[in-house]
């Protein structure tokens, strides 16, 4: 009876053939184009928007991605914001060359009415200097009906709070057009630093309520696992493909695919804030990463009689809705009845009616002693993100009937020792010379001797006044809060002022009102105590001296409010005079409240 073999695999050379075949696939590649008269483009998409409506300035040009340097900031007017975005890079077979596109877009935005360009500046592609052609931008108050906004992408998810190692689903919506239009994508990528995302997706034709109306959408589904922890982001770009919707695809609904070649226009999307949270301590035994919401079913054994020193191999199939092609089988235990390896890859498992799909592991067990009765349990563990609590799913033991004589003692302490063998004990050594330098010392006086120890000793002392000091003024601020209030309300005013000042010199009639009232209130607020916001005109008034308050520090007080329940609750707007006369008795009135804080 063969108990054990040992098999020596050498490894060998690739065949003369098999690199020929290498060289010749290499060779047959068709050669990218970086000869060719650079031709670059601007344009606003739409070229026609509402003030503060988002339009994606995209400039886009036939060279490779790696090989164009933009300038840190495009100059536009001050009315205009431009924010990049993506960048991304598309190959085209013409001609027999392969020709690259590379297209970078901006977010841009205008805060008011108006016609807005973007004047021509230089770029540097394969260390040239190209001129980007300028662009143009209109705001208008009113747009048609028809007013189709600008396209993008969006990201969606089941949640913003996962924990680290959480698989998430994702959804990139393309929404179609007023005409339910809809085009196919390509070199869709999920983009943000902290996530490891999968690359397979499911196509879909959904119809999705948007605006108050029925809208056919693209959806491709995907996975992405939370791989570190704060506030990430987390977004999306393709380029449009056309018919090419990259594999099969399910359509609900009536939609309109347009013919003819594809635009090749990069999309993306707004980044998606997502918290990600650290595990919580207490993991449980057998624990590999797994996060998510995961069932074992129960395990497998090939057969339930094997014969001493056989090898027979345990399945275990992992269900989990998100994430369980990535799951980590859990270790073997290590036992001296047992020789237990390594679970192989995983296989897929489908779905069924009532339990997601899965992946199955194959554990190879090979008993060394004839009174086993049952396999090992295998520890394994979750983390279940909804309840925040690990959760125990140990692989069951499996009854087995062991047969045959018992093994020979060398090879079964051969057996039974692999799995229990530890690392070698690393041998101590001193360590190699230093590559570098370590510190230097300036002087060899000892530290005892030097002039400024004597401070270093009163340091503990002047750290002790500095605490009983700031602890005395705790106590004292705690038993008059009136005193904070007040310096809080000096602050207040002082910043409310600036806002006064800067909103009288923009002839900003509303913000000046407002923020009169603000200051008024602000200065008057600590001696009722109350909040400021609370405060009406009477209250104000009176803190005033009796002769401001019937004279003309009542008055502008009066007139100041007035202006301000007009503005809020007149329903047709009455001339209030001219405010901005009145800053410099609004100010005198401000400096006596202010002398009172």
């Amino acid at each position: 009876m063969v108990f054990g073999a040992v098999l020596l695999v050498r490894a060998q050379n690739p065949s003369p053939t098999e690199s020929n075949t290498m060289m010749q696939l290499m060779m047959s590649q068709a050669p990218v184009d970086i000869s060719s008269p650079v031709v670059v483009t601007a344009t606003f998409d739409p070229p026609v928007v509402r003030p503060g409506e988002l339009s994606v300035y995209r400039i886009t040009l036939n060279a490779t991605e790696a090989a164009i340097k933009l300038p840190a900031q495009i100059r536009v007017p001050k009315e205009l914001t431009v924010r990049p975005t993506s960048q991304g890079q598309s190959l085209h077979a013409a001609n027999g060359m392969i020709r690259p596109m590379t297209t970078f877009n901006h977010a841009a935005r205008a805060s008011r009415p108006g016609f807005y360009g973007v004047p021509a500046f230089y770029i540097e592609v394969y260390g040239k200097a190209v001129v980007v052609p300028e662009a143009q931008l209109e705001a208008l108050e009113e747009l048609p009906a028809d007013h189709e906004p600008a396209r993008r992408l969006v990201v969606e998810t089941t949640g913003t709070n996962f924990f680290v190692g959480q698989s998430i689903g994702v959804r990139a919506c393309l929404f179609g057009s007023r005409a339910n239009t809809i085009e196919g994508l390509a070199q869709l990528q999920i983009n943000g630093d902290g996530f490891v995302a999968d690359k397979n997706f499911r196509a879909s034709v959904e119809t999705i309520e948007r605006s108050n109306r029925a809208v056919a959408t693209l959806v491709y589904q995907s996975t992405v696992k939370v791989a570190a922890t704060g506030l990430l982001k987390l977004s999306a770009q393709a380029f449009t493909a056309g018919i090419d919707f990259g594999g099969p695809i399910v359509i609900r609904g009536q939609v309109t695919i347009p013919g003819g070649p594809a635009r090749n226009i990069l999309l993306d999307s707004d980044p998606l804030v997502i918290n990600a949270r650290p595990l919580p301590p207490g993991e449980l035994a057998g624990f590999t990463g797994a996060v998510g919401k995961f069932s074992c079913d129960p395990p497998r054994l090939e057969t339930n009689t094997v014969r001493l020193g056989d090898p027979v191999q345990l399945s275990v199939v992992i269900r989990g809705e998100n994430g369980a092609g990535q799951i980590v089988p859990p270790p073997p235990p290590r036992l001296k009845s047992w020789q237990i390896f390594p679970a192989s890859a995983g296989e897929p498992v489908p779905a069924t009616e009532s339990k997601p799909p899965g992946v199955a592991f194959r554990y190879t067990l090979i008993p060394v002693s004839a009174e086993i009765r049952a396999t090992p349990a295998i520890p394994f563990s979750c983390f279940d993100p909804q309840t925040e609590k690990y959760l125990d799913l140990t692989v069951a033991a499996v009854p087995v009937t062991v047969t045959g004589e018992a093994l020979p003692a060398e090879i079964a302490a051969t057996l039974s020792n692999t799995e229990l063998e530890s690392e070698p004990a690393k041998k101590l050594s001193l360590s190699g010379l230093a590559l570098t330098p370590g510190k230097t010392a300036g002087s060899l006086t000892p530290v005892q001797s030097r002039g400024w120890f004597p401070f270093v000793q009163l340091s503990p002392v002047i750290v002790f006044l500095g605490l009983w000091q700031f602890e005395r003024r705790r106590r004292f601020l705690e038993l008059h809060p009136e005193v904070v209030r007040r310096r809080r309300a000096r602050r207040e005013l002082r910043r409310t002022r600036r806002l006064l000042n800067r909103a009288c010199a923009a002839r900003d009639e509303d913000g000046f009102v407002r923020r009169a009232i603000q200051a008024l209130q602000v200065a008057c607020a600590p001696h009722y105590p109350a909040e400021p916001r609370a405060l009406v005109c009477g209250e104000v008034t009176a803190l005033l001296d009796p002769a401001d308050r019937d004279g003309r520090g009542g008055e502008i007080v009066q007139q100041f409010f007035d202006a301000a329940n007009a503005a809020r609750f007149a329903l047709t707007t009455q001339p209030g005079g001219d405010l901005f006369a009145r800053q410099t008795e609004l100010d005198a009135v401000l400096q006596k409240l202010e002398a009172r804080l």
